[in-house]
């Protein structure tokens, strides 16, 4: 058993230098390549499928603005194999945000149904409490609102397919739900709030020491 238990926490140790040192490289990569404020990706020639990625020889980064492809993102490898294989090349919402989003700057996008909106703003909200090392400690830091309870649903659906090799706790908040009881004793201690307004402001009024004073992203 003590062997077990070294192994694991010789294990862990090693999962979060590895985690340190890619959110390092992703932190430079975002910052060195980002595109100006104001700029349409979409109008930026895209890099060949077969170009470097991330860290390039000289000691550059590869562009991101303007590709096509998930994996030429500064994003972390845990999204990348949560994307995979389903989500392989992006929309035109998706190429036009995504540069701006991963970076910080807030973004005000129009698409019709069925263009990839929910995937443009997922990965941001995964990748910045990533990039953040967020834990359970830290609380809720990340709040996607929707209009109405179906269409939070599937928002939470797809957050969980793409977030599933992350540590992220994620819970959903809407209403004509019995369990409000039960949400009001976890709600504090989740990182990602998917949810409909009034249920969103229920537990503004009602729930006991309601803490969003540390969050990161508002979708």
């Amino acid at each position: 058993m003590r062997r077990s238990k070294f192994k694991n926490s010789f294990s862990s140790k090693q999962r979060r230098l590895s985690e340190a040192r890619e959110i390092e490289l992703l932190d430079s990569w975002i910052g060195a390549m980002k595109p100006d404020s104001g700029t349409n990706p979409l109008s930026i020639p895209p890099p060949p499928p077969a170009a470097p990625v991330g860290r390039i020889p000289g000691g550059g980064f590869s562009p991101y603005a303007g590709c096509k492809l998930f994996r030429q993102l500064p994003i972390s490898q845990k999204t990348k194999d949560g994307l995979a294989p389903k989500y392989t090349e992006m929309s035109e919402i998706q190429r036009a945000s995504l540069p701006h989003s991963l970076c910080g700057r807030d973004i005000l996008g129009a698409a019709k149904t069925g263009s990839g909106k929910t995937l443009a703003f997922i990965i941001p909200v995964i990748e910045k409490l990533y990039r953040a090392r967020w834990g359970p400690e830290d609380g809720v830091g990340g709040i996607i609102i929707s209009p109405t309870k179906e269409l939070a649903g599937q928002l939470f659906e797809e957050l969980k397919f793409v977030g599933k090799h992350h540590g992220l706790s994620a819970g959903l908040l809407i209403g004509g739900r019995k369990d409000v009881d039960e949400e009001k004793q976890c709600v504090n201690s989740l990182n990602i709030l998917v949810c409909t307004p009034g249920r969103l402001l229920q537990h503004m009024d009602e729930t006991p020491n309601f803490e969003c004073s540390q969050l990161q992203v508002n979708i």
